[in-house]
Parts: structure tokens; C-alpha cells; sequence
């Protein structure tokens, strides 16, 4: 019972924080972004990664630019804490 009632001050404590909650919700945010920027490039460019010699299109040195970008960005809010 005692361990409960901490876990539910504490969780009612971080609820009314906004500043964690929308540090935490950019994170998420950047998250989905990087998620569907590297998946994207995965469908896209594996298959040339995977040749003898790597030949690799203008398309998709932009995209490894993009998911290279994404994940700076998301390392970035998430130092912030």
C-alpha cells in the first residue's frame, strides 16, 4: 500500500510538470520523424548499399542526409532533460 501511494504522488507530480511533458513530447515527435525518415531510405537505398561497388544514387545520399539530420536533431532535444 505505501509503495502505491508514492508511485501515485509521484506520477501526479510529473503530470503537472509541462516543461517534461513537452521536452518529452518534442522527443517522441523527433522520434517518429527519425523512424520514418530511416525506413524510408532503408526501402529506398538497401539494395544499393548491398552492391560490388556500392553505387550510391544522388536520391539517396539526400535521403542518408535527411535520416543523418533527423537523428541529430533528436539527440539534440534529448540532451536537453
Amino acid at each position: 500500500m505505501r509503495h502505491s501511494s508514492k508511485f501515485v504522488v509521484l506520477a501526479a507530480a510529473v503530470a503537472f510538470l509541462p516543461g517534461c511533458q513537452s521536452h518529452q513530447a518534442k522527443v517522441d515527435a523527433l522520434q517518429k520523424e527519425y523512424d520514418r525518415l530511416a525506413s524510408q531510405f532503408h526501402q529506398d537505398c538497401s539494395a544499393e548499399y548491398l552492391k560490388i561497388p556500392p553505387t550510391i544514387s544522388q536520391k539517396c545520399t539526400d535521403e542518408d542526409k535527411q535520416v543523418k539530420d533527423a537523428w541529430d536533431r533528436l539527440q539534440a532535444e534529448a540532451a536537453k532533460k
